[in-house]
């Protein structure tokens, strides 16, 4: 039975535009069965995978739109690092695809609910962090891993980071980098006004409570977007979703390779590593 693939380009590339043309001629060729993103349904399983053509937003996108279904990003943005195949290795890429030369690496999700007193006001779900963030003056936060306390951070917030959200704003903040097939979380405190700054990694069972102390102004994110303005005394629960997020690996896409190419972290760059880059 022929592969079924979801083909989506970034709205707002021309460029993403142009590159779907050709890759939907290369799938048609090959007698793939293939379905613009207008054409597919949320929480259905009419597709194999989605090839995602555009950087990590529009991967983000996708995970969000249509969860547990895995995805093969091909790179038209800046970074690209969940988008790790380039535009000029697209059609390698795609072969090995159709070929069913691939693996799918999951990863945890996180839930989230936010209760003021004995309601609760919303709950939401993220690919990549949840995110406590004041604004112009510091917050307290609370924090507690299993129903345990563990402290009390003033500073400017507190990300809780996925492995794949941990080199997103987690890392930008000072957070560890979790290695993919890592099964847990990061909590790691924004600028806290302490000269102790430890962050910590949480199994993926944990959960995890956050209690805002002051009445500093402090808002709620899920993956980047807003969801809600937070007052002293709120309560924020955050736990694994049942969601995954799933991304297509093929021959050539590797974690620590994405890591070091996409974030420029070659220390020695003309060093040659004495068992080889690749030991697969």
């Amino acid at each position: 039975m022929p592969i079924r693939i979801g083909l989506v380009s970034a709205r707002s590339k021309p460029e993403a535009q142009e590159l779907g043309a050709e890759v939907l001629e290369f799938l048609s060729d090959r007698d793939c069965i293939v379905l613009p993103e207008d054409q597919l349904i949320a929480d259905s399983t009419d597709v194999d995978v989605i090839v995602a053509l555009g950087g990590d937003g529009l991967i983000m996108r996708m995970a969000h739109s249509y969860p547990n279904i895995p995805l093969l990003g091909i790179n038209v943005g800046k970074i690209g690092f969940m988008a790790m195949i380039e535009r000029n290795d697209w059609e390698r890429a795609v072969d090995l695809l159709i070929k069913g030369k691939y693996r799918v690496q999951s990863g945890p999700t996180l839930a989230a609910q936010l209760f003021r007193g004995n309601h609760e006001l919303f709950s939401g779900w993220a690919v990549n962090d949840v995110v406590l963030r004041s604004g112009s003056s510091m917050v307290d936060i609370e924090v507690y891993i299993d129903r345990q306390f563990v402290n009390t951070y003033p500073g400017d917030g507190m990300i809780i980071a996925t492995p794949q959200g941990s080199t997103a704003y987690c890392m930008a903040a000072g957070g560890p980098a979790l290695g993919a097939g890592v099964r847990g979380f990061a909590v790691v405190p924004i600028c806290p006004h302490s000269p102790i700054r430890t962050n910590l990694v949480v199994p993926e069972e944990s959960s995890i409570e956050l209690v805002i102390e002051n009445d500093s102004p402090c808002d709620l994110l899920l993956d980047g977007t807003p969801d809600g303005a937070l007052q002293r005394g709120d309560l924020i629960q955050v736990s694994a979703a049942p969601t995954e997020f799933k991304l297509v690996m093929v021959e050539g896409t590797d974690f620590y390779q994405a890591f070091r190419s996409k974030f420029n972290y070659m220390i020695r760059p003309q060093a040659v590593p004495s068992l080889g880059s690749d030991r697969s």
